[in-house]
């Protein structure tokens, strides 16, 4: 399962994607999202409902969305009630927060990175999610490619915290 924090305005959700159904604070729903053109449009299946839908990914995790006439902001942040742990700050390591395809992988090995960088995009149930880094550093190792299919918890990315001093 896989967990996000969206947030609409003031509003927060709590959504899980599961293989076939949808999770929104607690309530279930069966979807299917299909992309329509690549650059996206989307088209939603929900019951007998279909709807059209522009989801256009911004900077820091935020979409813009068109959807029934409505426009609307969202921020999508992995994992309930705190940040993305998909990087161990310890160890350095980035590992996959969900089973799926790495779209791209925008760093090199020995690329300097800040905190807030997308190091790579992953797709999972036809959403894309930039994977951003919470630390400083260099990278040292890339151990997937776009293309890859991974699980849940495979080592992505090692990176080289950057040395803090004691001031």
């Amino acid at each position: 399962m896989s967990n996000y924090i969206v947030s609409v305005g003031e509003r927060k959700y709590n959504v899980s994607i599961e293989k076939d159904f949808l999770l929104v604070n607690g309530d279930r729903y069966i979807l299917d999202m299909e992309s329509l053109n690549g650059n996206g449009l989307h088209i939603i299946r929900h019951d007998t409902r279909n709807v059209e839908a522009y989801l256009q990914s911004n900077q820091n995790g935020a979409y813009e969305v068109q959807i029934d006439g409505n426009h609307l902001c969202a921020q999508v942040d992995l994992g309930f009630h705190k940040p993305s742990k998909a990087i161990n700050q310890s160890t350095g390591q980035l590992v996959s927060p969900m089973p799926g395809l790495i779209v791209d992988v925008l760093v090199n090995e020995g690329d300097q990175v800040n905190i807030g960088d997308t190091l790579l995009v992953q797709e999972a149930m036809k959403m894309q999610m930039k994977i951003r880094t919470p630390s400083a550093g260099t990278i040292k190792k890339i151990n997937t490619q776009a293309g890859n299919q991974v699980e849940k918890g495979v080592l992505l990315i090692s990176l080289e915290p950057e040395e803090r001093s004691n001031q």
